[in-house]
């Protein structure tokens, strides 16, 4: 079974805590990761933040359907996949560093377990285009 990963990081113009709400509203992902078609928190914790969530998202084999879990931490959130339609797993993580008052750091790891019989560099570019294109979303959305 595949499994790749791709990690990258961006420098984005907007305080700590800007870029770390709208990294925990997950619901509004779909306006910003072009990806993501829907967003849906099924859970929340005991402070609020997403626990549980289900998605819709473009693939290049169409459709995917999958619902994730979230672990959260002062600077960031990651997730496991806990159901799936295309995938077998995924494992993700954003950590979020404050560099100046009004300028952060995102760090964005994404792992993504599969049975798809694509070639080796069609998935490396497959996974690498996606963590780009969310940053390039996060970056736009809280520079905006």
């Amino acid at each position: 079974m595949p499994v790749d990963t791709a990690e990258q990081t961006v420098q984005v113009d907007a305080p700590f805590e800007t870029v770390i709400e709208t990294l925990r509203d997950v619901e509004s992902q779909a306006e910003w990761i072009p990806e993501i078609r829907a967003a849906e928190v099924l859970e929340v914790d005991g402070s609020g933040m997403p626990a549980t969530a289900s998605f819709k998202a473009a693939a290049p084999v169409g459709t995917d359907e999958y619902t994730l879990a979230y672990e959260h931490r002062p600077n960031g959130m990651s997730w496991t996949m806990i159901r799936g339609r295309l995938q077998t797993g995924q494992e993700g993580d954003y950590a979020v560093h404050q560099l100046a008052h009004d300028r952060s750091a995102v760090t964005y790891r994404l792992t993504i377990h599969h049975n798809l019989p694509l070639p080796g560099f069609v998935r490396k570019r497959v996974i690498t285009g996606l963590v780009a294109s969310t940053l390039r979303g996060l970056k736009e959305r809280v520079e905006s």
